[in-house]
């Protein structure tokens, strides 16, 4: 079934708290996370701090064990785009309640204030995704690609050195 009439969204900021993973039913994991960003206003050639927004963001499936395996968390400067809804429920007492948040779609980390190693992903790592990571970063090994693979090797194979012609 289609859905229209969505409201596309981007936000930028940072990661309120670190992130705690949940599980469906059906095995999926699920993260619910906040982002906020503070406004600044120029005074008199000073910058000055205004007021602070917080958005409820959730990522789903994949997309939550990668956020995970990258190693994101409370501080990281994030990107988010997705979809902004309203949800709806009653309390316990019958009162409606509602709330709004960004179902993410696609999430990236901002180079502004940091940089960052990019290595695809494989199943491995979606499937390590609630074990601890290491602080540091390192380069993954190569692993083993389909023949339709649109990303052969790391990305570090990617821009490596061109080798002299052997005749």
């Amino acid at each position: 079934m289609a859905t229209i009439n969505q409201i596309p969204m981007t936000i930028m900021g940072n990661i309120v708290k670190d992130l705690d993973p949940k599980r469906t039913a059906g095995g999926k994991t699920v993260i619910t996370f906040r982002v906020a960003q503070t406004s600044s206003t120029e005074r008199n050639g000073k910058w000055e701090d205004g007021e602070t927004t917080f958005i409820r963001c959730v990522a789903y499936g994949a997309l939550a064990d990668h956020m995970i395996a990258s190693g994101i968390r409370k501080g990281t400067r994030v990107i988010v785009t997705g979809r902004f809804v309203q949800r709806d429920w009653q309390t316990e007492t019958g009162e409606k309640r509602s709330s709004f948040e960004l179902n993410a779609d696609d999430i990236g980390t901002s180079i502004r204030y940091a940089t960052v190693q990019i290595t695809k992903a494989n199943e491995t790592v979606a499937q390590s995704a609630f074990q601890p990571q290491p602080t540091q970063f390192a380069p993954t090994q190569p692993v083993q690609e389909a023949k339709d693979d649109p990303w052969p090797g790391t990305v570090q194979d990617q821009f490596a050195e061109p080798q002299e012609p052997t005749f």
